[in-house]
């Protein structure tokens, strides 16, 4: 149970989706890495646009 202000909640919430996010690039990647083949491209989320970009892998860009 979290613990701390109003402020700090309102702060990870805030943070939470962005967060959330460069995991899903960073697991994108690693699915990649398998060689099953290639994903669509792009995901848009909360946290901003998942994007593979040649060369640099699954990447998160804002909005």
């Amino acid at each position: 149970m979290f613990t701390g202000t109003a402020d700090e909640l309102r702060t990870r919430q805030a943070q939470a989706p962005r967060e959330l996010a460069e995991q899903a690039a960073v697991l994108l990647g690693q699915i990649d890495a398998l060689g099953l083949g290639e994903g669509n491209g792009q995901l848009r989320t909360p946290g901003g646009v998942i994007r593979n970009r040649p060369g640099q892998g699954w990447t998160v860009a804002d909005h």
